[in-house]
């Protein structure tokens, strides 16, 4: 069985878990600190990876580090995982969580690079039109990229329109040199 398959088995099975105690709002939670504690620890990755460490000691890591963090669902899971020998793919399993949920609320997770802040009003009307374009709810995560110069570039799942500056530009090049 492929580990796609695997982590995406394992996320139905928390997110019925916590839908089946009404929990969802915060095993939602939960997902996002596990994944920005992976992101932002390297350590904690290689404890997870690691097939030297013990299944005690990972279980005591788990343990230390998420016991006061998260909720007694997703730590139940986690050891879980450590128990199962699937801890390597908690990070996947989270993400795949993370869509399942998504699916769920009816709501798309978008990525939009812009060269600079956006005004409220600005980051609405953007919000309004992804909607629009998307048939549904949108979570808009925006990150400035200085090196745009101007425009914007958007991703909406494996989708990007790259309307920058820079992809404008170029463009207007090949179409000016053929």
């Amino acid at each position: 069985m492929s580990q796609l398959t695997v982590s995406r088995r394992y996320a139905q099975a928390l997110l019925a878990e916590a839908s089946a105690k009404g929990r969802a709002e915060a095993v939602d939670a939960d997902v996002a600190v596990l994944r920005d504690a992976l992101v932002a620890s390297r350590e904690l990755r290689g404890v997870f990876e690691s097939p030297i460490i013990s299944r005690e000691g990972k279980r005591a890591v788990v343990s230390a580090v998420f016991k006061d963090k998260v909720s007694d669902v997703m730590l139940r899971f986690a050891l879980l995982l450590v128990e199962k020998k699937r801890e390597a793919l908690l990070g996947e399993i989270l993400d795949a969580y993370h869509g399942l949920r998504n699916e769920q609320l009816g709501v798309t997770d978008i990525e939009a690079r812009v060269p600079f802040e956006l005004s409220p009003e600005n980051r609405q009307a953007l919000v309004q039109a992804l909607e629009k374009k998307t048939d549904g709810s949108v979570r808009l995560d925006v990150r400035i990229s200085p090196e745009l110069i101007g425009g914007m570039v958007i991703r909406i799942g494996d989708q990007v329109y790259d309307g920058s500056a820079a992809n404008q530009l170029a463009t207007l090049r090949e179409r000016l040199t053929a």
